[in-house]
């Protein structure tokens, strides 16, 4: 079995008196594509720019395709490809002139699969940087993210700022390399539309901590809706497992957590009846973790 592409052991960040990052712990397998999900300001860049060695740990490690992000980071730089959330280019050169410039960085650099890319992307290699649209940017800075044909890739909210039509199209292309690459994938995004498009695996977090970190088939199998009824469904809000509960009519909507089944046969064992099992969308399961949680974060 490969060792993960990433292992993150008790990664934190904090500034001043604030915990932006609280003790992470999660892997993400090689070969797999994972969603990394939070909201607006959970922690995700704060995160990422760490294991980018952009930012120094207050605590905890993480080792990017078992090499230690601080200690080895030269060597690191050379298989791993990163595209921050916004990507600042020499805008004064043409699009040839900054490949050209990018590859000087790298050991080995990919002209044949940069000059394919740039055609699918339609991006002219004669073209200014600073006149290219903002899609079309974007989709340039992923080029030279790629062009030393990295084993994993990093992509921190790489879309951000781009209309609804751009978004897709360029959201498209990532799904056409990864598709055809086979590489690992860390995909930060807060659009959970996005990630479940792309992603096999999922990393959840909020203010700066672990929710959940699986398979999104796993995730979407152990966390499922249940509708109940009987004369005490009232009493179960507090039992374990569940992340949500409301009422429709008389009856009891409950979100829960139960992969091994333990929630809903202590349900049944109170002397209430779940009528029916509803299954939920990655959105749906996202909106209900994190309204299950009181933690604030930013970052």
């Amino acid at each position: 079995m490969d060792p993960p592409a990433i292992a993150v052991q008790g990664l934190s960040k904090k500034y001043d008196r604030r915990m932006v990052v609280d003790d992470l712990r999660f892997e993400v397998p090689t070969g797999s594509v994972c969603g990394f999900l939070g909201r607006n300001a959970a922690g995700k860049s704060t995160t990422i720019r760490m294991l980018m060695n952009l930012l120094d740990p207050t605590a905890g490690k993480a080792l990017l395709l078992g090499l230690d992000c601080r200690k080895e980071h030269q060597a690191l730089m050379q298989r791993v490809g990163y595209v921050a959330e916004s990507p600042v280019l020499y805008d004064w050169m043409k699009v040839r002139e900054i490949v050209r410039f990018t590859a000087s960085f790298y050991a080995k650099w990919n002209q044949s699969s940069v000059h394919s890319l740039l055609q699918r992307f339609g991006i002219d290699a004669e073209q200014k940087v600073k006149n290219l649209s903002r899609g079309t940017y974007a989709q340039l800075a992923l080029v030279l993210a790629m062009g030393h044909d990295p084993q994993l890739l990093i992509l921190d909210e790489p879309a951000t700022g781009l209309d609804v039509v751009v978004r897709r199209d360029f959201l498209e292309s990532i799904i056409q390399l990864i598709q055809q690459e086979g590489r690992t994938v860390l995909f930060s995004s807060h659009l959970v539309h996005e990630v479940e498009r792309v992603a096999d695996q999922i990393v959840m977090i909020e203010g700066g901590r672990l929710l959940i970190a699986m398979g999104i088939d796993d995730l979407k199998r152990g966390i499922v809706r249940l509708v109940v009824r009987g004369k005490s469904a009232n009493t179960l809000v507090g039992l374990p497992g569940i992340l949500r509960s409301s009422t429709d009519g008389g009856d009891l909507v409950l979100t829960v957590q139960d992969r091994d089944g333990r929630t809903r046969k202590a349900i049944q064992e109170s002397g209430n009846d779940v009528v029916e099992v509803i299954g939920l969308s990655l959105e749906e399961i996202f909106v209900d973790l994190v309204g299950s949680t009181a933690c604030e974060g930013t970052g």
